[in-house]
């Protein structure tokens, strides 16, 4: 019997096919306190104040293994990764140990190895205060970019314009703080266009790698309520060629021996640049998208490397387009408060080359809470024979979707309440 343990922060709800994966028999959870009630009564929970804390949750996987040997430990996501590296380091587990976990999730210690191993990046520094926050800042001259080390989905992460709008990120929580005391500060790309390369490693060789290109930077996009929207290039596709060249040299810096990874690359005047490069299938829609064109399921990718297994099962993928040269997503706009009209999945799978549509939210629905680069009420799927006309039918779903909300604490009417977004 395969029993896996699930290490998910408190703002993550993790998909039902993890949930109910069917490689794994019985699944157990380390969670953050309040959020055990999210997860089905056969699922063994044990809480944790927080998923930073390493020892406090490897201390609640002993607790677990005392009931049921463990055979994995899951970290799909993000925020989760470092401890789940530690609990399989010192449970002698498969998958990423603390060691490789950290180099694919401390940000500064990734840049450095890469940069290292002789990737190009944008220039970088560490600070650990405040204080070499803005120092860091003023030898770079502005504007910069300011992250903390930790994190995922584009959160905290700022493009900073002077001194005045860096005291104001520090001051919003931005980074130094408590759990996550080292931010990363580097100067400004000009970004061309932003890819991201999704792939699969096994035995320390890439067996699978998917460029994409964005529609726009997302670091631009955040904050301006039009989520990312993405398209998979062909194999023979030049940008690919290049692209997928520096994810297999990344994958090698930093050592990763089984996973799945999820690259970000700028062009810049000067040439391709590295951003940054995780290990755990690409947020949003991009697990689905690659899915629906080459029939790779990245989180089961996800679930069998943690379990030393095989990273594809016997049977050959079966894509649901092969036929689209070029494959697209994007996410439908999405904003705080409760959603009064938003446009229906018929009206959007009647748009040109929709293949599927995904909705996450319907009227009635409340948004609140922090919204990242890839929050949707939706995603939509579309397929193209050209590049042009991929990136036309995108914009076509983007301009065709509407919301409406009003703010949680208002009355239904008037209608001069609500606020609008379009995507």
């Amino acid at each position: 019997m395969t029993h896996a343990v699930l290490v998910c922060s408190g703002a993550r709800i993790p998909s039902p096919r993890l949930l109910d994966h069917p490689l794994i028999d019985r699944l157990s959870v380390v969670t953050e306190h309040r959020h055990a009630a999210r997860y089905p009564e056969s699922v063994l929970v044990e809480t944790v104040g927080s998923i930073h804390d390493v020892d406090e949750v490897l201390a609640a996987a002993w607790r677990i293994a005392g009931r049921y040997p463990i055979d994995g430990a899951l970290a799909p996501y993000e925020v989760g990764m470092p401890a789940a590296g530690y609990v399989r380091t010192v449970l002698g587990l498969p998958g990423p140990d603390f060691h490789t976990a950290t180099l694919f999730t401390n940000k500064h210690v990734m840049k450095q190895r890469l940069s290292r191993a002789g990737l190009d990046l944008m220039p970088f520094a560490a600070a650990h205060s405040d204080a070499q926050v803005r120092a860091r800042a003023e030898e770079f001259g502005w504007p910069v970019v300011v992250k903390p080390a930790y994190g995922g989905g584009s959160k905290d992460v700022a493009v900073v314009a002077d001194a005045a709008e860096l005291d104001a990120w520090l001051a919003a929580g931005g980074s130094p703080r408590p759990h996550n005391p080292t931010a990363v500060v580097e100067r400004q790309a000009e970004i061309l266009t932003e890819y991201h390369c999704d792939g699969v490693v096994a035995d320390g060789e890439v067996r699978f790698a998917i460029t994409s290109r964005y529609l726009e930077p997302v670091l631009g996009s955040i904050g301006q309520g039009t989520p990312y929207g993405s398209y998979q290039l062909p194999l023979d596709h030049p940008e690919h060629l290049a692209v997928a060249e520096l994810h297999a040299a990344a994958v090698a810096a930093l050592g990763l021996w089984s996973g799945v990874t999820h690259l970000e690359v700028f062009s810049t005047p000067d040439g391709l640049r590295v951003s940054e490069i995780a290990c755990r299938p690409g947020g949003g829609a991009v697990p689905t998208a690659i899915e629906l064109r080459h029939g790779v399921n990245l989180l089961d990718v996800c679930v069998r490397t943690s379990l030393a297994l095989p990273p594809f099962p016997d049977s050959a993928p079966d894509p649901a387009h092969p036929e689209a040269r070029y494959l697209g997503h994007c996410g439908l706009a999405l904003r705080p408060g409760v959603i009064t009209e938003m446009t229906s999945e018929r009206e959007l799978t009647q748009l040109p080359g929709v293949l599927r549509v995904d909705l996450l939210n319907r009227v009635g629905d409340e948004i609140a809470g922090h919204i990242y680069s890839a929050s949707a009420a939706g995603f939509v799927h579309v397929g193209a024979e050209t590049e042009e006309q991929v990136r036309d039918r995108l914009t076509a779903v983007r301009a065709g979707h509407r919301i409406r909300t009003r703010p949680a604490d208002a009355p239904a009417e008037p209608r001069a309440a609500l606020q609008e977004a379009s995507s």
